[in-house]
């Protein structure tokens, strides 16, 4: 769980760690875990195609967030990610992941970039940018 003393860092590699465990498991106990990494109002942007705003709006708080992770496409059996890179500059952690979406006996894989902001210790707001070219709906 996050806490005010908390390392950025620390806060997002726990989160991506709880999360992943919640997507295997689908336990109710672990998406709770899940939730308490984020500050109610949490929001995540999706990079957007060309426009005249560059982020899309796609969850304006942590219920909704979790909500998406329960989705089916999010599942342990159905996507996979592995961090490549993890930097953080002040509030700001990058975490660059491999990910692999199973779907239809085929692997699609893509890299995504996710900017997290760490504020108190809880997680306040995600920005993503995957190149969705090719990937299965969902």
């Amino acid at each position: 769980m996050a806490d005010e003393a908390a390392d950025p860092i620390s806060v997002v590699t726990g989160y991506i760690e709880a999360s992943q465990r919640a997507r295997s498991t689908h336990d109710a106990d672990d998406f709770t875990a899940v939730r308490a990494f984020f500050h109610p109002d949490a929001s995540v942007r999706l990079a957007s195609a060309w426009g005249h705003d560059p982020w899309r709006v796609a969850h304006n708080t942590a219920d909704e967030i979790i909500e998406r992770l329960q989705a089916p496409i999010n599942q342990g059996t159905s996507l996979t990610t592995e961090n490549v890179n993890v930097v953080r500059a002040g509030d700001d952690v990058l975490v660059e992941q491999r990910s692999t979406i199973h779907h239809r006996g085929r692997d699609h894989v893509s890299m995504v970039c996710f900017l997290f902001t760490v504020l108190d210790g809880r997680i306040a707001g995600i920005r993503t940018y995957r190149n969705d070219l090719g990937l299965p709906a969902g």
